[in-house]
């Protein structure tokens, strides 16, 4: 029992004498306790799948890439200081704000083209044709990518549009909230992925849409049973002197 646990790792079980005693009194009670032995620390050496941080070459921190003298962080520009690495000890003083850049346009590069997928070529136009009707070819997938305005703008017009046709529906907003989706992970360019993102915001809609529906039609209430009506369709037989 104690060997398949500790033996490993260059460890040995020692029982003290209260174990000593406790065995003896008890005859093997769980009351008795055991002082652990180590030989040595387990490190990268003796145990390189248990750090692989070290054995790759993967440092987990900045702090712990210039320890070790990696230089993984060095290629990224938000983990290096203002100055030249000649003056590291000035940039180490944080004299400067860190700031990342978090704007859309910056970030979407590292997700997708965003000159557009690249486009297919047909010998004849009968080909595209008929890859067009069978929707294996998508004109919308391989143009450039909207902006952050844009997709402001879009989405601006979109809620406009929303508010007058239907001011007073309920689930006007999580429709707003799914067109802003679908357009933040370009549905023109990739769709597949912008469906399987805004596919909450789909189906609160519809959950939102069937519940206004009932709540409407007067076949569930939202106050409790005191708010319900008393007939909840037209030939609803009458109980009481049926």
């Amino acid at each position: 029992h104690f060997g398949s646990r500790w033996f490993g790792s260059g460890c040995s079980p020692e029982l003290t004498p209260r174990v000593h005693a406790g065995l003896e009194g008890t005859m093997g009670s769980q009351h008795g306790r055991t002082a652990v032995r180590c030989e040595g620390m387990p490190s990268a050496d003796t145990h390189p799948t248990a750090f692989p941080e070290y054995t790759k070459q993967v440092p987990l921190t900045p702090s712990m890439d210039k320890q070790l003298g990696i230089g993984k962080y060095k290629k990224y520009d938000e983990s290096m200081g203002p100055f030249p690495e000649a003056f590291d000890f000035a940039n180490q003083l944080k004299l400067t704000e860190e700031q990342v850049n978090q704007s859309y346009e910056h970030q979407l590069p590292f997700h997708m083209n965003i000159d557009g997928n690249k486009k297919p070529t047909y010998s004849t136009s009968w080909e595209r044709l008929v890859a067009y009707h069978h929707g294996l070819y998508v004109p919308e997938k391989y143009r450039a990518t909207t902006t952050a305005d844009d997709i402001r703008l879009a989405v601006a017009d979109f809620s406009e549009k929303v508010h007058k046709d239907s001011p007073k529906d309920a689930c006007k907003y999580l429709q707003i909230e799914e067109f802003r989706c679908l357009n933040v992970y370009q549905y023109q360019t990739q769709p597949e992925v912008a469906a399987k993102k805004c596919m909450k915001w789909w189906n609160e809609m519809q959950k939102c849409q069937w519940d206004q529906t009932k709540f409407n039609a007067g076949t569930t209430y939202i106050e409790g049973p005191q708010m319900r009506r008393r007939r909840p369709y037209i030939f609803y037989p009458d109980f009481k002197y049926a």
